[in-house]
């Protein structure tokens, strides 16, 4: 399930970062290079934290939250990834990658069980709706059903999961 989850969230970075554009050569793009580029785990959640306080309407604040939240997926910290995962969500409602990371990490501590299942069933609802859209510009027709495919069957797990520690 671990492994799943997190081959889920990677392919769902995909079409988010793709989206979202900060003007080429600005203030904003050089910190998010600098971001994308640092390989120390403590610098890059530093600049992340600094890119927040610096560009608080960023168009790319969510996937900024996203790095956030794989950062501490890998430290084990669940809190922190709710936290960063929630601010996805008001931003980007829709959000799958944070609708089933924020809905698996409270079922998971066994807490706010009925939103973990609503945000386990928006993720599966969300993506049943982007079927009926067309595949983004950067992707072939193939690539966007084998995606959709993978995070429907990523989302429909973490719902399983949800309502079975909820208890249905």
């Amino acid at each position: 399930m671990k492994n799943l989850l997190l081959c889920a969230v990677l392919i769902c970075l995909l079409p988010l970062c793709s989206e979202a554009q900060i003007v080429a050569g600005s203030q904003e793009d050089k910190a998010f290079q600098q971001i994308t580029a640092e390989t120390n785990t403590d610098a890059k959640l530093q600049k992340l934290t600094d890119f927040e306080k610096s560009f608080p309407s960023s168009r790319v604040l969510p996937s900024v939250y996203l790095m956030v939240i794989d950062l501490y997926r890998e430290r084990n910290d669940p809190d922190k990834i709710i936290e960063y995962g929630e601010k996805v969500l008001k931003i980007d409602d829709g959000n799958v990658t944070a609708l089933m990371v924020v809905s698996r990490n409270y079922a998971m501590k066994r807490m706010n069980l009925d939103r973990a299942v609503e945000l386990a069933q928006r993720a599966v609802d969300r993506i049943v709706k982007m079927r009926a859209g067309p595949a983004p510009g950067s992707y072939t027709e193939a690539q966007w059903k084998s995606y959709l495919d993978n995070t429907e069957g990523a989302a429909r797990s973490i719902l399983t999961y949800t309502q079975t520690v909820r208890g249905k």
